[in-house]
């Protein structure tokens, strides 16, 4: 998503296909993609939709594989371009045609593997969203659990502390949590986030269609979880520039710009695409009001010496989906114990590491 993410990561050798040619559907045969697409969706009555980085080329970060992708322009010996900033990139038409889709209850799961957090600052709902490989904007309590959402990237990768501390008030009034916080985005050999694996594992499931918007889905576990719906007997639209991994396992397949696809798309559904008008956070999706996010405090009190810390998944929220006080903070327990899927009726799913696997041939 950015190349300070991406210098941020370990040294890895196998980051999958880079620089694949681009295929265009010509202009009628893209027309009749789209127009197949809106009848698979009016015919589905369980949508989940998977992003990755190629929605957010449009927003001026770049991809990882595409032509000028950063692995491709590092696999050349090239810096590559980026016309941005994490904090100043807004989202795309994609970002927002996504949100419109969940609030007339189209889509009614969002599966991200990217870390850009332009998903939660459109204001799509979190309880709605699983982030698989972390979100740049997200601190995280290693002792209870919470997560903020803040307004500028949180500094650190690779679940690692921010220096921050938890200010989450325990039961009657005693003193904070004063838990160490940090980051969520992942590393190459970090195990996924139970409760965001637990819930996209789980929607794949129950969908009776998955569409993919800008991945080759090279990625494990995040890549195969389209194959999930399949299994179950629904249908698989996968919408991308490059040949996928997942290529011969998909119903229809659609080469075109991801923003260019869904503008045609929500056309012929007859929505409107909505406007951005700046940075909301939106915990739940029954939530009328979004709240903006936290702002990092240069003064806030840091620990006094480091000390080793854990990551801490699984979720418990209130009523409202809002931790106490705190609009954008999320809270979770963390008992290490592996979180069951609500209703899903199979074993509970387990944290699994990130791993590239090769295109089919």
């Amino acid at each position: 998503m950015s190349v300070n993410y991406a210098a941020g990561l370990s040294p890895y050798s196998d980051k999958g296909k880079c620089g694949l040619p681009e295929i265009f559907d010509p202009p009628e045969e893209l027309e009749r993609k789209v127009c197949a697409l809106a009848d698979l969706i009016r015919g589905s009555s369980n949508i989940v939709f998977h992003t990755g980085a190629g929605i957010s080329t449009a927003s001026g970060i770049p991809d990882f594989r595409g032509p000028n992708g950063v692995w491709t322009m590092e696999e050349r010996g090239l810096s590559p371009k980026f016309d941005t900033t994490f904090e100043n990139a807004r989202p795309s038409k994609t970002h927002m045609a996504l949100l419109e889709l969940q609030r007339v209850g189209i889509l009614k799961f969002l599966v991200s593997q990217n870390v850009d957090g332009l998903h939660v600052r459109s204001g799509f709902p979190r309880d709605k969203l699983a982030e698989l490989h972390g979100n740049m904007f997200v601190e995280e309590c290693v002792k209870c659990g919470k997560q903020y959402v803040r307004d500028a990237i949180v500094g650190t990768m690779g679940l690692k502390p921010t220096g921050r501390l938890c200010s989450v008030s325990k039961a009657r009034g005693l003193r904070a949590c004063r838990g160490k916080l940090i980051d969520t985005v992942l590393d190459w050999e970090d195990s996924l986030p139970d409760r965001d694996l637990s819930l996209a594992d789980d929607a794949c499931r129950k969908a009776d269609l998955s569409v993919t918007l800008g991945t080759s889905l090279q990625i494990k576990p995040s890549g195969n979880l389209p194959l999930l719906t399949k299994r179950k007997g629904g249908k698989l639209v996968i919408v991308n520039l490059q040949a996928t991994k997942h290529d011969r396992q998909a119903d229809l397949r659609i080469h075109g710009y991801v923003d260019e696809v869904m503008t045609k798309l929500m056309k012929q559904l007859g929505l409107e695409i909505p406007e951005w008008t700046g940075p909301a956070v939106v915990e739940n999706s029954e939530l009328v009001k979004p709240e903006p996010a936290l702002k990092l405090d240069p003064d806030a009190q840091r620990p006094a010496k480091e000390e080793p810390c854990s990551h801490h998944n699984g979720t418990a929220e209130g009523a409202d989906g809002l931790c106490p006080g705190l609009g954008t903070a999320r809270e979770e327990h963390c008992d290490g114990v592996k979180q069951e899927c609500p209703g899903s009726g199979h074993s509970p799913v387990v944290a699994k590491r990130v791993r590239v696997e090769s295109l089919l041939t």
